[in-house]
């Protein structure tokens, strides 16, 4: 665990001694002495002002992300939820709809994985869970990514009840702070479908001053998403990025006067009959962070998924999400027809599946077959967090956990497609 102190005693030593170095012929990271004062400066100026972010640094756990117990970050938001009925579960009376074979062996296969909770919903049941230590289906897990996808669900409230006039609007509508900038030409329907053509997060990473560490860890979320810049033109290049999912949350904010977890709450999950959950603030009174780490319930996102699978109705019948608008989420883009408002769709197969155009292929998602059901769509988070849907199936498969250990690949075809064969 590192300390406050030697976090910022160690940024401002690594810099003295770029400082140093940069007068010799070759300058570490190609850097000039103008540019390792600034770097100086800027170091000396957030360690004597922006305490969260280095209190962050120092109390961020050593082990990798995707592995990390969610208590170390602070401040969190509540987001409300309404606590109603989950669905039933298959009892001993009940006639198998699933071969126990292709049970066992799709559990074995994800336990093995050290996968926190396996949950499958079949034909208005539940008919398998299996959980590892100690966890279950109401435990507050990070859902990673998955919270994307919950931007893509909530801009439908907004756009019906005109807050959100049309997908194609300008961004600058709505971020002020692009007008007049040609980021500012940027539409909601791009942010949605990941084709902002924003530059990526790699810069300098790991670097207290890089923009990927300011996102996870920095005191003002906005002004770190704000500064990204195009180094595409938008519409050409797909993406699934952090920065255009925490635009999304912020156009949804100042579209509708309500922060992101309150909007949530009130229009989704409160409805949905979630139980609580919590996402992160950059500071208190802050910023809420959305693109990533919602504390949520593994029964809760299977709310989610049957809402999706159902067209936006309830188990009731009833109508929440607007009419349709499930299936425009799942339309596709020109630009990538797999992916539509942040959620994946299955139409054309691809082996590796990268998250950005230039993706090394060794760490894209590996798909050894197409799912064996023609209509799947489903929800991907790091750490290899899944929910495949099939409407026609009325199938559900959710995988919450750890990344699997080394040398323990991750094949994306064979848990849907070991429970979709096994189907009687």
């Amino acid at each position: 665990m590192r300390s406050l102190v030697s976090a910022g005693i160690c940024a401002a030593l690594t810099l003295i001694s770029l400082h140093a170095c940069a007068q010799a012929p070759v300058r570490p990271l190609d850097m000039t002495p103008e540019q390792v004062q600034d770097r100086f400066d800027w170091v000396t100026e957030v360690e004597n002002q922006d305490f969260q972010f280095w209190r962050r640094m120092r109390d961020q756990p050593d082990n990798t992300a995707f592995r990390q117990t969610q208590d170390w970050y602070s401040p969190m938001v509540l987001v409300d939820g309404g606590l109603r009925p989950f669905f039933p579960r298959a009892g001993e009376s009940d006639a198998p709809t699933i071969s126990a074979v292709a049970l066992k062996a799709a559990t074995d296969w994800a336990m093995e994985r050290e996968t926190q909770a396996l949950m499958i919903y079949h034909r208005g049941k539940i008919v398998h869970e299996s959980y590892m230590d100690g966890f279950h289906d109401t435990s507050p897990i990070s859902s990673h990514s998955w919270v994307k996808t919950l931007h893509g669900i909530v801009a439908g409230f907004a756009v019906a009840d005109g807050d959100i006039a049309s997908l194609d609007d300008p961004v600058e509508i709505y971020l002020t702070e692009w007008a007049g900038d040609p980021r500012g030409k940027i539409t909601v329907r791009q942010v949605l479908e990941n084709t902002t053509g924003l530059e990526e997060t790699f810069d300098n990473p790991g670097q207290p001053w890089s923009k990927g560490m300011q996102l996870v860890e920095g005191s003002d979320i906005n002004a770190v998403t704000l500064s990204f810049q195009r180094s595409k033109e938008p519409g050409t290049a797909f993406s699934h990025n952090n920065p255009n999912t925490q635009l999304a949350g912020m156009i949804i904010h100042r579209a509708t006067g309500k922060n992101f977890a309150q909007y949530l709450g009130e229009k989704l999950w409160k409805p949905l009959g979630a139980q609580r959950g919590a996402l992160r603030l950059d500071g208190i009174k802050g910023n809420v962070i959305s693109y990533c780490c919602y504390l949520s319930a593994p029964a809760d996102w299977m709310r989610i998924a049957h809402l999706l699978k159902d067209d936006g109705k309830l188990p009731d019948g009833s109508q929440l999400l607007p009419e349709g608008w499930v299936d425009q989420m799942l339309a596709g883009s020109e630009v990538n027809p797999n992916y539509g408002f942040q959620i994946w769709i299955d139409r054309e197969f691809n082996k590796l599946r990268p998250y950005y155009p230039d993706m090394p292929p060794q760490f894209a998602n590996t798909h050894s077959e197409p799912f064996a059901a023609d209509d799947i769509f489903y929800l991907d988070g790091g750490g290899k967090v899944r929910i495949w849907i099939s409407r026609n199936l009325d199938l559900i498969v959710l995988r919450m956990g750890y990344p699997p250990p080394r040398g323990v690949g991750f094949d994306e075809s064979f848990l849907p497609n070991t429970i979709i064969r096994g189907i009687m």
